[in-house]
């Protein structure tokens, strides 16, 4: 299903379109695919690098967080339900101001669902404080620094899911 949906994303990414309206022809493609009891959920942007103008939709993914330079945190919710249930629907365009020096972190579920022996889950707001703590320091060893976290926090104990994280930073 993901191979199929990573297929779909590149076909329609080469056509210029807005993102909303890209998503929105994902999601039908995905409903007609997708078996009823499977859903995907999927954070896609487009950074312009001569501004910093990140959009985005986000289709049911976790709200990716964005660490600002000076620690501030924002998530970046809204944009649609997850690709392949209700394609009627549509999605949402929505845009941010990445500056020099913002951290963007995207993140599976498998992160924030981490739990430790006591059955606790690791959280956003732990991921967010980690984030803010360490935003100085380079993309890969935060990711390092994350993965490190979320085994410890698990006391070492097979993740429930996958466990993804992408880091960028805007220089």
């Amino acid at each position: 299903l993901m191979s199929d949906v990573r297929a779909r994303v590149q076909v329609l990414a080469v056509v210029p379109s807005d993102l909303s309206t890209l998503m929105a022809n994902l999601d039908r493609m995905v409903s007609i695919q997708c078996p009823a009891n499977r859903f995907i959920s999927l954070f896609f942007s487009v950074l312009d690098p001569a501004t910093g103008e990140m959009t985005f939709c986000n289709a049911g993914h976790n709200p990716p967080l964005l660490i600002r330079a000076g620690g501030e945190v924002e998530r970046l919710e809204g944009g649609g339900t997850v690709l392949g249930m209700l394609p009627e629907i549509g999605y949402e365009r929505r845009s941010i101001e990445m500056r020099a020096g913002d951290l963007l972190t995207v993140f599976s579920d498998g992160v924030t669902e981490a739990t430790d022996p006591s059955d606790e889950e690791f959280g956003q707001e732990r991921l967010a404080q980690l984030l803010t703590e360490h935003r100085a320091e380079p993309a890969g060893s935060i990711v390092t620094r994350i993965t490190e976290t979320i085994g410890t926090w698990s006391a070492g104990a097979p993740p429930g899911d996958d466990v993804t994280v992408v880091v960028i930073r805007r220089t």
